[in-house]
Parts: C-alpha cells; sequence; structure tokens
C-alpha cells in the first residue's frame, strides 16, 4: 500500500483559459516536466470533446494520451448544477440524473473516482448508488473549508455511507482544511499596502492556534489595525481547521486527496498549509490512493504577472515526493 502523486488539472487553468497550453500539452507537461504519474480532470473545464457526452474518437484520443505520456487517470471531478435553471433548482431525480452521467462519463475515460461537489446531498448520493456499484466508479464528498472533517454535514454524510454498506460512497479530503496561516504572497502584498508587520505576525500566530475570525478583528482593533489587516483575517474566515488525527475515524472511505496549494517558495514547502501531519497520518493508517496536487495560487497575482502553474505544481511534488517517502 503506497501514496501515489497525481495533478489535478485546476492548477492550470489560466494557462488553458488564455490558450497558451492545450490539454494534451498539459497532459505532457504533467508527465514530463512535473513528474507526475497521475491525472485529474474537470471535464467541463478542460473538456475530452463534447462535454458531457464525447464521441467514441475523442475518448480513444484521451486513453492514447494516457498511454503516450504514461500517465493514469485518478479521479473525475463532478459538478451538479443545482442551479441550472434561473427560476428553480433541480429536483432530486434531476440531480441524481447529472451524477449517474458523471459517472458513466467517468467509467468511459478510465477514471475509478469522482469527486463529489462539497455542498451536493447525500440523498443525491444515496440514490446513485446501485448506478456507482455497476459501473464500479466510487463517489467521494469533497471535505472542503468551510467543512470540516467533523462538520455535521460531514457526520450525517457518513452516517448513511456506513448504514448503507456501500463501497461506493466515500470521501475526498481537501488539504485547505490543515491550513495554518496565509500564503507568503499574501502577506508580502499586504505588507506592500501598508499592514503593519506585528499585526500580520499576530494575525498568523491566531490561526496557528486555530482562533476565530472574530478574535482575530479584535486584535487587530486592539493593535490599531485598518481595513488592509482585516483583509487579510476575512481572507482565513472559511479556513475552519480539522485535526489530521480525525481522518483516522473514516480510513476505510477515504478515496482520494486534493492536495490543495496556494505557494510554494524556492525550497519547495508550501507557505501556509500543513503537509507533513497529514501525509504522516495518512501513511500511518494505510492510505492507498492518490493526493493531486490542486494550485490555487493564481488568484494572489494582480495586474499583469502571472503564476508559472506547471513550476508551482513541479515544486508541490518534489515536496510530496520527499513526505512520501519515495
Amino acid at each position: 500500500m503506497a501514496i501515489k502523486r497525481s495533478v489535478s488539472f485546476y492548477s492550470y487553468q489560466q494557462a488553458y483559459y488564455t490558450g497558451r497550453k492545450t490539454l494534451e500539452e498539459l497532459v505532457a507537461a504533467t508527465a514530463q516536466v512535473v513528474g507526475s504519474p497521475g491525472v485529474e480532470l474537470i471535464p467541463e473545464q478542460m473538456p475530452v470533446g463534447e462535454y458531457p457526452d464525447p464521441s467514441d474518437e475523442a475518448v480513444e484520443t484521451w486513453k492514447g494520451w494516457m498511454a503516450k505520456y504514461g500517465t493514469t487517470p485518478t479521479c473525475m471531478d463532478s459538478f451538479i448544477d443545482t442551479m441550472l435553471y434561473k427560476d428553480r433548482f433541480l429536483t432530486l431525480k434531476e440531480q441524481v440524473g447529472q451524477m449517474v452521467r458523471d459517472l458513466k462519463l467517468a467509467k468511459r475515460l478510465g477514471f475509478s473516482v469522482i469527486r463529489v461537489l462539497c455542498p451536493i446531498r447525500k440523498e443525491v448520493v444515496e440514490a446513485s448508488l446501485d448506478a456507482a456499484a455497476k459501473l464500479d466508479v466510487k463517489m467521494g464528498l469533497e471535505i472542503h473549508a468551510p467543512m470540516t472533517l467533523r462538520s455535521r454535514w460531514t457526520t450525517e454524510y457518513m452516517e448513511m455511507v456506513r448504514k448503507s454498506g456501500s463501497k461506493h460512497a466515500g470521501l475526498v479530503v481537501d488539504f485547505g482544511i490543515f491550513q495554518l496561516r496565509p500564503p507568503r504572497r499574501a502577506l508580502e502584498t499586504a505588507k506592500g499596502a501598508g499592514a503593519k508587520p506585528e499585526i500580520l505576525d499576530r494575525i498568523c500566530e491566531l490561526q496557528e492556534t486555530h482562533r476565530p475570525v472574530a478574535e482575530m478583528m479584535a486584535e487587530i482593533a486592539r493593535m490599531g489595525g485598518g481595513d488592509v489587516e482585516r483583509g487579510v483575517a476575512m481572507g482565513l474566515a472559511r479556513s475552519l481547521y480539522s485535526e489530521p488525527d480525525w481522518m483516522r475515524d473514516y480510513a476505510p472511505y477515504l478515496f482520494h486527496c486534493h492536495g490543495k496549494f496556494m505557494e510554494m517558495d524556492e525550497d519547495c514547502r508550501e507557505t501556509g498549509i500543513d503537509y507533513e501531519t497529514p501525509i504522516r497520518v495518512l501513511k500511518e493508517i494505510g492510505y492507498d490512493g492518490w493526493i493531486s496536487s490542486e494550485y490555487e495560487g493564481q488568484r494572489l497575482y494582480a495586474g499583469a504577472e502571472e503564476a508559472d502553474e506547471i513550476e508551482q505544481v513541479r515544486r508541490h511534488h518534489v515536496m510530496m515526493r520527499k513526505l512520501i517517502g519515495e
């Protein structure tokens, strides 16, 4: 049993959106520059052929890329568009129809797991269990900030999963729930905008001890901070911390992990999210699955400056190889 490395192509959103890289070129970069054997895809964002029903020819082209570059499909991200119509939400039947549609697409593209977006109701997953079993594709509800591993949404969902006895419903853990401090670039930008370094240091201290944003705001006011410091604190409002040890409660149900990261420094260290502890816990519980690098630091750049997405992902894999023990 071993932890394996993958890349969520959400990491490459700017390169794809601006047309600098095609989907095949991103597969090639993942294998040849990053050195990742795994590929995670958001087919709505970077479609293989026409989403949600690509031609057989498009599917064969995708499979040909996997063979050509030596990559493996690891997880396909599913979105149930509950607000498809402007005057109503989708019914339960319609949501299940979209889930089954994505399960079928995942099967065609060679994915054994789909990421279920965190707000999706447990009833939708429950009603899709038979289809998932027939297709042998697992559904993993994403545990993503502001959810935690012990949020009511999580515990009620897992009660349903355990009661069902299904092996095709579980969890996808997003490492954003292990954030300890703001990214370095966010702090540097705040300093450039006039934030007081001592107040930023205090915000980091409070975040690292998992204090609520309201307490940060009170400290900012006490220390004479202003809008810039408050903006840094508000950027942490959704970052509710989960203890990595809580993953032990769900060990048999961990299907996949999103290696969320905002910034890798020059020494290949994530500047705000704990990786050492969660990976240690995953190794101890015998996690036999993938961690997909999921870069979301593009939003930290302003103006004409852009992130080097591929380089950031490459650095992330340097770190993961070290922590996994490859």
